[in-house]
């Protein structure tokens, strides 16, 4: 119980603190409130949303899009990220063309996923995964690089006679504390890259009531969004830092 207390303390801080300066910044600015709403009526705003039952339909759609983005991400990177860390010579091969790709913004790949994928759900998964991919490949790469070779020697003098039984018995259990670190990181920015996989024409999710609100010229609309957003992705990283205490591959 302490434990739990000495956790939640220093995010009640941090809101009090976001609280304060934001209710004095609109005292001070005098700014329309259009521009800079109060925190009480963004706080009205969002109890609206919660008793319509609207903000639900909204974080429903995009947990899934960012879920369904990092799953295929995971499927993707962690046996390529396994291959690149194990054979250098398959790293020296693909790791010219993930750098290539990698620098590159999701933002800057929606003008090709309208194109590629039209504006259906497709082209907004398209751009998560973009943003989920790279942290999970680089990750796993990191980590099974970070195998000690006397592992892989006691795996093969231990009876692994294959690739495979080496990679399930020996690499994957030692790689697995960074691979989790990347899905972590990755899940976090496939998270904050909703807004943009959502301007591709969406009509529900966070990131539209967002763009929605700019439209409309409901600042309040827009915060309700970055709040959610916000304690969201707390909330993920609290499960994920819950599941690597769970899961403790450590020396």
């Amino acid at each position: 119980m302490v434990g739990t207390v000495a956790h939640i303390l220093p995010y009640v801080y941090a809101f009090l603190f976001i609280i304060t300066v934001w209710q004095a910044a609109v005292i001070f600015s005098n700014a329309h409130v259009a521009l800079l709403p109060p925190p009480l009526l963004v706080a009205t705003t969002l109890v609206e949303l919660f008793a319509s039952g609207e903000i639900f339909i909204h974080m429903g759609a995009s947990l899934g899009r960012v879920i369904a983005a990092w799953t295929i991400s995971a499927l993707i990177a962690i046996p390529l990220g396994l291959a690149m860390g194990h054979w250098r010579w398959f790293e020296k091969i693909v790791d010219p063309v993930i750098e290539i790709f990698r620098p590159i913004s999701p933002l800057a790949w929606i003008p090709l996923a309208i194109l590629w994928f039209g504006i259906g759900e497709t082209g907004k998964i398209f751009i998560i995964f973009i943003a989920t991919f790279f942290p999970v490949l680089l990750n796993t790469v990191s980590g099974v690089k970070g195998v000690k070779p006397v592992l892989i020697q006691a795996g093969y003098v231990l009876g692994c006679k294959t690739d495979w039984e080496l990679f399930r018995k020996v690499i994957l259990p030692a790689a697995m504390p960074t691979i989790i670190v990347g899905l972590r990181i990755s899940f976090g920015t496939g998270w904050a890259a909703i807004i943009a996989a959502e301007l591709v024409a969406a009509q529900v999710g966070l990131g539209y009531l967002i763009a929605d609100g700019m439209e409309i010229l409901r600042s309040d609309l827009v915060l309700v969004g970055m709040v959610v957003i916000g304690v969201l992705g707390i909330l993920i990283d609290v499960v994920f830092r819950a599941l690597d205490n769970r899961f403790t591959w450590r020396e």
